[in-house]
């Protein structure tokens, strides 16, 4: 394979895994149909080379011979995230229904999950824009507009409010490299803290905003993850134990705490057992009572796709809380920098009108 080559199939293996849930979609309708893999996947290769686009020709060659040597979730390393393989390598084992079953799932939960990434992005864009924003609007006041006013009064003569900006603003030319390096070292630490730190404070912080958002939002691909594999006819502690794969050292934190509260003597029902501080209050509670069902892993699987939804809701609902929070912090800053100008061109002003009528006198 040469480089270009693999530069397209890279790119073909980016478009299809932002488009996989439609690509489960229509895998599980082909098998409905009795229609073998090896004929679709064939089908697709074919189309592909007869539209000239060489990279996903290569790309589903790539995946017809894989599967055909191994299996569909062998074919898809490397494209699909490993909780969609470990559900499909399960369904697989049941003969074309299942993985079609599997599939369809699949397309579901994607498409769902992908719903709520959305809903995640678009809840940071705003807070980070305001905080670019006003990191703009200060660096702009302390560098062109105070400086103008220095030369023109003194700064002893200046009103507090604009003796306060003059001190801002001076300590931002002086200071501003290693204020808004020192800013940024905490944005990394804390979203660095975000899937690495664990343990009993961090538990604690994770009620609260902004930690509780990265809670509410990875608890929720947890279950949903779960109920996947548990679909697929996967039990809840062989789940637990393939998402330690690839969890994050917070995620895997928690996972271990479940696994052992498993084994415990309270864990005739699993609610108790995911009670560790990974899942929002609301998703805990229904957890809990599925654990109480007649059939605790249909209630589970139940759960799991009703909760990105729920979710959702509520991340749009913590985030329009931070956004509040943001814009009145912005507001306040933004109109004492205002208060400050203008309380001080006030002054220069009335100096002005009154040096001029010392000099007519």
């Amino acid at each position: 394979m040469n480089i270009w080559h693999y530069v397209l199939i890279r790119q073909a293996k980016s478009a299809l895994h932002k488009d996989r849930a439609a690509y489960y979609a229509d895998l599980a309708m082909t098998l409905d149909d009795r229609v073998p893999l090896y004929s679709t996947l064939k089908k697709y290769a074919n189309r592909a080379r007869q539209k000239g686009d060489t990279g996903k020709a290569l790309l589903y060659k790539q995946i017809l011979v894989n599967s055909m040597r191994g299996s569909l979730a062998n074919s898809l390393r490397g494209i699909v995230p490993a909780s969609e393989l470990m559900v499909l390598n399960a369904a697989q084992t049941n003969g074309d229904e299942s993985i079609a079953n599997g599939l369809r799932f699949l397309s579901e939960t994607v498409s769902k999950t992908e719903k709520m990434n959305d809903i995640m992005r678009k809840s940071l864009n705003y807070p980070v824009f305001l905080l670019i924003l006003m990191s703009a609007i200060l660096t702009g006041f302390s560098f062109y507009a105070v400086p103008v006013l220095e030369q023109i009064m003194p700064v002893n003569e200046w009103p507090p409010s604009g003796k306060a900006l003059n001190a801002v603003a001076t300590a931002i030319r002086g200071y501003g490299v290693f204020i808004f390096g020192g800013m940024a070292l905490m944005l990394v630490g804390f979203l660095y803290s975000l899937p690495h730190w664990s343990g009993s404070l961090r538990t604690r912080l994770d009620r609260h905003l902004p930690y509780s958002l990265y809670r509410d939002y990875s608890g929720a691909l947890l279950i949903v993850s779960l109920a996947s594999m548990m679909q697929a006819g996967v039990s809840l502690r062989s789940a637990l134990q393939q998402s330690l794969r690839y969890t994050s050292p917070w995620m895997a934190w928690h996972v271990k705490a479940i696994l052992q509260r498993l084994s415990s003597r309270d864990a005739a029902k699993f609610g108790y057992a995911f009670a560790t501080g990974i899942l929002s209050p609301d998703l805990e509670e229904r957890i809990a009572d599925a654990s109480e069902r007649r059939d605790p892993v249909v209630a589970f699987v139940s759960i799991g796709l009703g909760s990105i939804d729920r979710v959702g809701k509520s991340i749009s609902q913590s985030a329009e809380k931070i956004n509040t929070i943001m814009l009145l912090v912005c507001g306040i800053a933004l109109g004492s920098m205002m208060t400050g100008f203008m309380a001080t061109t006030q002054e220069l002003n009335s100096a002005v009108k009154r040096q001029m009528q010392s000099v007519n006198r």
